[in-house]
């Protein structure tokens, strides 16, 4: 390891310790360098955690490439079929995608579960060992980010490969992140998204407004974190409690 390369493990562990939203004591970030490259892994609390050690390596390391192994921890450990069988029945009950094909992929093989009427319309379910792994076309970027987030919302998923393709292809925007945040926020059922108010600016998104406690408003902000495209979540809400 040269010495460039040990200075930069080391600031991006100093930096992972004086950031508040990664619990480095409970939930340690292993930084090395392998190949050439700045690896982290572990298992962190939340997606905020994971996403926040993430942008920290990616700042610190420069020309370094960044290879990702951070896990989120589950709310319970599930097998690979479990974990895929449950992640496509939340698919099935969302009626974004209704017309969608959708299909799981187990020892190499497929098996289509549900035809959709939309023409390649596909949607690809794999999971191993707690990752799921997301294949197919989607027809827009809110259907893409609709389904990385009800897949992080399923209880055994600790991360999330997102190889979904948009087509036709569409370019990103902050009305579009934030038309999707608040697509989130509305399909949560223990946040009113109603009474928050969602603005972004080159990836960092803002939630302003009042909720009735501070658990709604964790929740509100660790549903924007999960989101693709989101950055950083400033949070202005405020709570009778």
């Amino acid at each position: 390891m040269s010495s460039s390369t040990q200075v930069t493990v080391k600031e991006v562990l100093a930096a992972l310790e004086r950031d508040p939203r990664v619990d480095m004591h409970r939930y340690p970030v292993q930084v090395c360098v392998q190949d050439d490259m700045l690896v982290l892994g572990g298992t962190l609390e939340n997606i905020a955690a994971k996403k926040v050690a993430s942008l920290i390596a990616h700042r610190l390391a420069g020309s370094i490439p960044v290879r990702n192994h951070l896990r989120v921890k589950a709310a319970e450990k599930e097998e690979d079929g479990a974990l895929r069988d449950e992640v496509i029945g939340s698919l099935t009950q969302e009626s974004a995608f209704n017309e969608y094909t959708l299909r799981i992929v187990r020892n190499k093989g497929g098996e289509t579960v549900r035809h959709g009427s939309a023409e390649d319309a596909l949607i690809e379910v794999e999971a191993q060992q707690g990752m799921v792994i997301l294949r197919g076309q989607v027809g827009s970027l809110s259907h893409r980010r609709l389904v990385e987030v009800l897949t992080w919302w399923t209880a055994g998923c600790e991360v999330v490969d997102n190889h979904l393709r948009i087509v036709p292809a569409q370019r990103d925007n902050e009305d579009e992140l934030v038309d999707a945040v608040c697509i989130i926020l509305e399909k949560d059922p223990l946040v009113h998204a109603s009474q928050v108010r969602v603005s972004a600016s080159e990836g960092i998104v803002t939630l302003d407004g009042h909720v009735s406690s501070n658990e709604e408003k964790m929740l509100a902000v660790l549903d924007a974190w999960y989101v693709p495209g989101v950055h950083d979540v400033v949070d202005r809400i405020t709570t009778s409690r």
